[in-house]
């Protein structure tokens, strides 16, 4: 029987979605996994949308050259509302404060600075928590401390005090009533007694009751003839001006109790029966040369944990009062609480994490401190501490997104997810670095923050400068990795702070700490990423800003710009009324030559952005094996200029869509390889070299596949 000649077979191959991000070069050939079918090989300064798509990143804004010189600082975001919100830069011995893109300043022009007390070394150790204006700060090294704003330019670092908010009233004085029970002509008569008083001042707004002040005696008839007698002891004290109204207590049976309240400063005792069930408070402080190391607020509470003394103890202030850690005897519910967890192993709290339940990280566990169930109030008598996970946490803050808790574990390097499973009523989540394994090994998280809207992105600052991306949606099933650099410069420090942007949209804007070589020399400078909004309608390509540590004019036409000093020497690209253009000078001055005349110019390091396909495979079963040969890209284009496309790993590039000296963008386009050539693996690369917005929605191939 004749058989038919072999020869090469013609498929297309369609990726309809980036949506898995970077896989790992270990699951090149891995098709029978369902995210294969969306990853990718490489994605350099391309992120990934929700919806699958990927775009290049926005540039970054040059905003100031940092104060620290030798060792670079900490950003820490203040969030007090979506519209007032700061980045705070973290030095040896200085805060900084910048407020939508601007440093503070004072009214000479210098820039507005607090000092602090940390070593420059410590300050990527911080742990911070924050309650409207008020920023707690907790350092095993350090006691904790109180960010205050009173004002735009009017901040206070305090160290926390622990003594009672309000004093006792003073000048506490009992006079004796005897009625007539010294006449009863009875034998031996009515017993004579002795009577111990205290009274204490209560503010309702700091939510606070004074320790008991100075105690007075007196010696009267037994009161408890005051029906028949008359005879009763009578309080007076010097008011209090911050006191609502007064408790007044009685010592019995070997301890004081409540006989009254009163807005007066004076108090009539007609045997009233001690109520010892309500004593007064005891005073407590539990950070005496013991510094925590976490905090937190939950249910009403200000929560610190771990310390070098205690390390695996919770310290829960009273309920609604931030600096009382006060105790009644007896105890009372919204007492403080202090409760040590008992593990096998003694790792200090690192971090405390308010969600429906308490979550306590330390170096090999997680544990849950609840009232017992899910959403019970916790008290001194209703306190539990369960494990959860044996998977500890480093020293980065986790980040809470939704009803989640990102993490980084013990080792500094894989990220996980942490959420409540209500069928195993547990905590457990998932490594989320396991597909892009690669992009970790032999790597720590220095820093991290998520930028929820409007793209969904977490941001993570790597041990050797790189900046990974992850797209993060949950309910989506979403999580992509993807890896940004910059040229001549190390990312260190990220925080991500709500912000209007110029066309009245409130984004989550990230500012990073990027450590540049300049002439020579090594600067730290604060940048914050761009808007990705091209104009009101995202349709104004003059509004592209795709270059890093830039600056951007607006104004009458110029054929040179100025105010470049911190890019001296260096080779930049311009977008110039929606054109791109590569290899500009910067000179001595600060000043950049332009090719042509502008009058919507931005200027700064170029950006280039690498995206690159999977394997192909096209055959049912797989057969990588068989060499492969691309002859024609359909292209889903949104918004895009300047992009360019390679068969061949970059040796031959051919424009995609409009050129980068086209001044408009491209929506779907088709286009035919010329001279195709055949390769194993058949991947195909996309490359953004121009300052100028690109983004793929979706992708198919021709692809000829040989014997």
């Amino acid at each position: 029987m004749a058989r038919a000649p072999s020869g090469p077979q013609i498929g297309l191959t369609y990726r309809g979605s980036f949506a898995a991000g970077i896989m790992s070069p270990s699951l090149n050939f891995r098709s029978d996994m369902e995210k294969w079918q969306s990853g990718a090989s490489i994605l350099t300064n391309f992120f990934v949308h929700v919806q699958g798509g990927i775009s290049n990143r926005p540039g970054t804004q040059y905003i100031g050259t940092c104060k620290q010189t030798d060792n670079p600082p900490k950003l820490i975001a203040f969030i007090y509302n979506n519209t007032q919100s700061y980045i705070l830069e973290f030095g040896g011995g200085y805060i900084r404060f910048i407020s939508n893109g601007v440093y503070l300043t004072n009214s000479d022009g210098s820039i507005y600075e607090v000092s602090s007390p940390y070593a420059i070394t410590d300050v990527f150790y911080l742990r911070h928590a924050q309650s409207a204006d008020v920023m707690t700060l907790t350092h095993e090294s350090y006691p904790a401390y109180n960010l205050s704003r009173s004002g735009q330019l009017d901040w206070t670092l305090e160290e926390i005090s622990y003594d009672a908010q309000i004093n006792a009233p003073s000048d506490l004085a009992v006079a004796v009533h005897e009625g007539n029970a010294g006449n009863t002509g009875t034998t031996p008569g009515i017993s004579w007694a002795t009577y111990d008083y205290a009274v204490t001042s209560v503010s309702n707004e700091l939510a606070s009751e004074s320790l008991l002040g100075t105690t007075v005696t007196a010696s009267n008839y037994n009161i408890g003839y005051y029906q028949e007698y008359g005879n009763y002891n009578s309080l007076t004290w010097s008011a209090n001006g911050n006191a609502d109204y007064y408790n007044v207590y009685r010592h019995y049976a070997g301890q004081y109790g409540l006989i009254g309240t009163t807005t007066s400063t004076a108090f009539d005792d007609l045997n009233y029966a001690p109520d010892t069930a309500q004593g007064p408070p005891t005073h407590k402080d539990p950070f005496d040369s013991n510094n925590p190391v976490a905090v937190t607020y939950f249910q009403q509470r200000r929560v610190f944990a771990g310390s070098t003394l205690y390390p695996q103890t919770v310290w829960m202030s009273r309920s609604a009062n931030y600096r009382n850690f006060d105790v009644h005897t007896p105890v009372v519910d919204d007492d403080a609480i202090t409760a040590t967890i008992a593990s096998q192993q003694v790792n200090t709290i690192a971090h405390l994490v308010p969600m429906a339940d308490l979550l306590v990280f330390t170096a090999a566990g997680i544990w849950k401190v609840a009232g017992g169930q899910t959403g019970e109030a916790i008290t001194p008598s209703n306190f539990t501490a369960t494990p959860q996970m044996f998977v500890g946490c480093s020293h980065v803050q986790p980040i809470p997104i939704n009803s989640d808790v990102l993490f980084i574990e013990g080792k500094g390097s894989h990220i996980r997810d942490l959420q409540y499973d209500w069928y195993a009523s547990i905590y457990n989540g998932n490594d989320l670095s396991v597909m892009a394994e690669h992009l970790f090994y032999g790597y720590t998280i220095s820093d991290w923050a998520f930028s929820q809207f409007p793209f969904n992105l977490l941001y993570g600052c790597r041990s050797d400068g790189t900046l990974l991306g992850m797209t993060y949606l949950k309910e989506q099933n979403v999580w992509a990795w993807h890896q940004h650099t910059t040229g001549n410069g190390s990312f260190l420090s990220v925080a991500v702070v709500p912000e209007e942007n110029d066309y009245g949209a409130i984004e989550d804007v990230s500012y990073f700490v990027v450590q540049r070589s300049i002439n020579g020399q090594s600067h730290y400078y604060v940048e914050r990423l761009a808007t990705r909004q091209l104009g009101p309608t995202n349709d104004d390509i003059t509004k592209a800003w795709f270059v890093d540590c830039g600056l951007r004019y607006s104004g009458a036409a110029i054929s040179s710009v100025s105010g470049m000093n911190h890019l001296v020497g260096q080779t930049v690209s311009a977008c110039i009324d929606g054109k791109g253009y590569t290899g500009l000078i910067v000179a001595s001055d600060g000043t950049v030559t332009l090719p042509v005349s502008g009058t919507e110019i931005t200027v700064g390091l170029p950006v280039y952005a690498h995206a690159r396909t999977l394997p192909f495979d096209i055959s049912q079963p797989p057969q990588f094996a068989r060499r492969k040969r691309i002859s024609k890209v359909y292209a889903s284009l949104y918004n895009t200029a300047g992009l360019e496309v390679s068969s061949n790993g970059g040796n031959n590039l051919y424009p995609i869509g409009n050129t980068a000296m086209s001044g408009a963008m491209t929506s779907d386009y088709v286009m035919k390889i010329p001279s195709p050539i055949w390769t194993q693996k058949g991947q195909f690369d996309f490359y953004q070299s121009s300052p100028l917005p690109c983004t793929l929605t979706s992708i198919s191939f021709d692809v000829e596949e040989g014997n």
